[in-house]
């Protein structure tokens, strides 16, 4: 299978359901208003009505930062809570999400509201076992990220040299994100079987899709990479414009808002493009060793 085939299959999907990027981009502008209310209110209270928001709009005021968090500690302090609340919140629906998506990219002809709601409520289950068992495997990585840092500053630490604890620490963070990358494929490989194949039992397909992936690593991994390397295209796109955007006048906010409203979507798409190949690869690797399996059958008899 050339990843031609599967980049153009997986963008005919992605255009023909591009009503569900307005319920994505919709769910992500209310949860991070949500988060943000909290905070403008605190700003419309203190400099609401004061000549100082011109001054902070042209220059940053680090006093005035300090102020503000001493006037308002008790306030800023409850806000970690809301962010984990809207975290969870965020995990439960796009798990919620991806059922929906990927139960749309299997049938492709049944992509209407009711079928994208449909898969959400009857995958959700099943996938947030796999946001679980992926959850503890992102935790261990971490920690032994975490850990082996704490190690590595012993044998260097009489070293005249910063090169051998710079290469180090550089295959460390090269390590973290393959392994981050390689967690998240197989998370994504286990929700599309589990949907294409109505399996029910999780870890068995935890297993079987391990064996699928290693065993079509090249494109499985060609096609993610090449998806998260658009992906990060796009952001520094973003960061270049955004640089080059003024603060002032404060018509140029607008522009700002924006932009970041189109990289928003622009993620969201980005994530539906993962789910589309990945059905596609899914599907047509596993048709063809069933098709390999037939035709051995035929030629034995």
């Amino acid at each position: 299978m050339k990843v031609k085939h599967v980049f153009s299959e997986g963008g005919r999907l992605l255009f023909y359901n591009q009503k569900f990027t307005i319920l994505l981009w919709g769910t992500n502008a209310l949860l991070a208003l949500v988060l943000s209310v909290s905070i403008y209110g605190l700003l419309t209270v203190d400099i609401g009505h004061s000549l100082m928001s011109d001054e902070l709009a042209r220059n940053f005021d680090y006093v005035w930062l300090l102020q503000f968090y001493h006037n308002y500690n008790l306030e800023l302090e409850q806000i970690p809570l809301l962010l984990y609340g809207v975290v969870l919140i965020y995990i439960l629906l796009n798990t919620f999400y991806a059922g929906g998506l990927i139960s749309v990219f299997v049938t492709p002809q049944k992509n209407h509201w009711v079928d994208f709601f449909y898969g959400g409520v009857r995958y959700w289950y099943r996938f947030i076992k796999v946001v679980l068992i992926s959850t503890l495997f992102y935790a261990a990585i971490f920690l032994l990220y975490y850990y082996s840092g704490k190690i590595s500053t012993l044998p260097f630490y009489n070293s005249a040299s910063y090169l051998p604890a710079f290469i180090f620490r550089l295959l460390r963070y090269l390590l973290l994100l393959f392994f981050i990358g390689l967690i998240t494929i197989i998370s994504d490989y286990t929700k599309v079987a589990l949907a294409a194949n109505n399996r029910l039992k999780v870890l068995e397909e935890i297993k079987n899709t391990v064996k699928f992936i290693f065993k079509n690593f090249n494109i499985v991994f060609g096609v993610f990479f090449l998806i998260a390397f658009t992906g990060i295209l796009g952001l520094i796109l973003y960061n270049i414009i955004g640089w080059g955007i003024p603060r002032t006048p404060f018509y140029f906010l607008a522009f700002t808002f924006l932009l970041q409203q189109i990289l928003i979507i622009f993620r969201v798409n980005i994530r539906m493009f993962f789910f589309a190949t990945e059905v596609i690869l899914c599907r047509d690797l596993r048709a063809e060793v069933l098709e390999q399996r037939v035709t051995e059958v035929k030629g034995n008899s």
